[in-house]
């Protein structure tokens, strides 16, 4: 009889961990964006091992424009909307949102995306900076003998993976079980 039992708390075991394993594997990030000039278009993006299909919400908002928060004055611009994932690679899938910033006043913005079928999400920030903030530097004439340099940086995206709830309940049913 105990033999039973234990090889029903093993099987319990067993299939709760596959689900963990599944549910802890999906995964979003989202690329650095860096500053803008208000009035740009800019595009939002990031991978994900969601499938191909899946909808993602994008939200982005002023950094202090919360409910209830009156000590942030309230700031322009904003967007929402969802997003569709597209096939990238065999390991990662892609993602692209793009905005309009005309409206946006200058200042830091949240960028947060959800999977609407599930746990996952990613977060970024960027800051918009006025037109008139903007100084372009006046082209130089090089030295033809002198070789260009050129730096390239690499964005690191922000990677959040969902949150395994059902190894709590795994962990609550051994417990219940080992103590009959």
């Amino acid at each position: 009889m105990k033999s039973g039992i234990c090889a029903g708390f093993m099987a319990i075991i067993v299939f709760t961990v596959s689900i963990c394993g599944i549910a802890a594997a999906q995964e979003m990030s989202v690329d650095e964006i860096g500053s803008v000039v208000a009035g740009e278009r800019i595009t939002i993006s990031g991978t994900t091992n969601l499938a191909p299909g899946d909808r993602l919400l994008v939200t982005v908002a002023p950094i202090g424009f919360w409910p209830g928060n009156k000590s942030v004055p309230a700031a322009g611009g904003g967007a929402a909307g969802t997003v569709v994932v597209e096939e990238g690679n065999a390991t990662w899938n892609t993602w692209s949102f793009e905005i309009d910033t005309t409206g946006f006043e200058p200042g830091d913005y949240s960028v947060v995306v959800e999977w609407v079928e599930g746990d996952a999400s990613a977060s970024t920030t960027f800051s918009v900076i006025a037109a008139a903030e903007v100084t372009v530097i006046p082209e130089t004439t090089a030295d033809p003998t002198t070789p260009p340099t050129t730096t390239q940086e690499m964005a690191t995206p922000t990677t959040v993976a969902a949150f395994p709830f059902s190894a709590f309940i795994a962990a609550g049913v051994a417990v219940i079980l080992m103590r009959r």
